[in-house]
């Protein structure tokens, strides 16, 4: 059994979480997971239709990428199961990536901090990922274009890029020499159920997570939990302690799970031994 055709039933079939997750199991067990004869049908017509499969990603400008690069085998050991990507532009680093992510509903303080923590990092060397959404994400995305490429994640297919109002940030993102990534197929919508599995895609390529703002229950805060959970760092910027904007990365803090960032030099003190 093949891990990209595998990968790719995993991104276009609509199997359960529970199912593929198992799926995976056995084949890391056996290298030849059972399934039924539906399954078998989908997978064999899969097989049938790769390269129909590259030739509408190449018509959209992008690639289909299976496991099995040098830069996306870290993601077989951070992910519950491989997926297909869909890439237009470049892929980010293996290494030296950081994940910038944050409340969509942001305030203009939070913003200038995005904006100056991508800027910076991205000076450093560092590639900055976030998930291209209003508030946070596109003004990070915005501080790393400042001084080079960014990386963006989709909850969402190549043809429906979500949300549309970014759509100008994400041709600038490409043409940065960065990228647009997704596991989702081309015609995918940007359904709720699929952020979180955007989320586990941009922590499983991190090195970690800075959390900038973050209501007390935010999908950022899934985001770094899920970091957490792979050994990635966390970091949180603090507010006041009225700021209801900050009461999800002031409560990450006083718990102790994200390490204190005031701005990127405290994320790169404690990266340097990555560098």
């Amino acid at each position: 059994m093949d891990v990209g055709l595998l990968a790719l039933a995993f991104s276009l079939l609509h199997w359960k979480e529970a199912r593929k997750a198992e799926v995976w199991e056995e084949y890391g067990c056996t290298g030849s997971p059972g399934f039924t004869s539906k399954e078998s049908g989908e997978l064999e017509g899969i097989s049938k239709k790769l390269s129909i499969l590259h030739d509408e990603a190449n018509q959209l400008g992008a690639t289909l990428v299976l496991p099995g690069g040098a830069l996306t085998a870290h993601l077989l050991e951070g992910l519950p199961y491989p997926v297909a990507l869909w890439v237009r532009g470049t892929l980010p680093p293996s290494s030296a990536c950081v994940a910038i992510v944050g409340s969509r509903l942001s305030s203009e303080r939070g913003r200038r901090i995005a904006f100056r923590m991508g800027r910076d990092l991205t000076e450093s060397g560092v590639a900055v990922i976030s998930g291209l959404a209003r508030g946070i994400d596109a003004a990070a995305h915005l501080g790393a274009l400042e001084k080079g490429p960014t990386w963006g994640v989709l909850g969402s297919g190549l043809k429906n890029p979500y949300p549309a109002e970014n759509i100008p940030l994400m041709e600038r993102v490409v043409k940065s020499g960065g990228g647009i990534i997704t596991c989702f197929p081309p015609d995918a919508k940007p359904h709720k159920w699929h952020f979180p599995r955007r989320n586990v895609l941009m922590a499983a390529w991190t090195r970690g997570v800075v959390v900038v703002e973050a209501r007390i229950r935010s999908g950022s805060l899934v985001t770094a939990k899920l970091a957490l959970d792979l050994g990635r760092d966390v970091w949180a910027i603090p507010g006041s302690p009225d700021d209801p904007h900050s009461e999800g990365t002031n409560a990450m803090l006083r718990e102790g799970s994200a390490k204190f960032a005031r701005g990127a030099k405290d994320v790169l003190d404690d990266l340097t031994s990555l560098f």
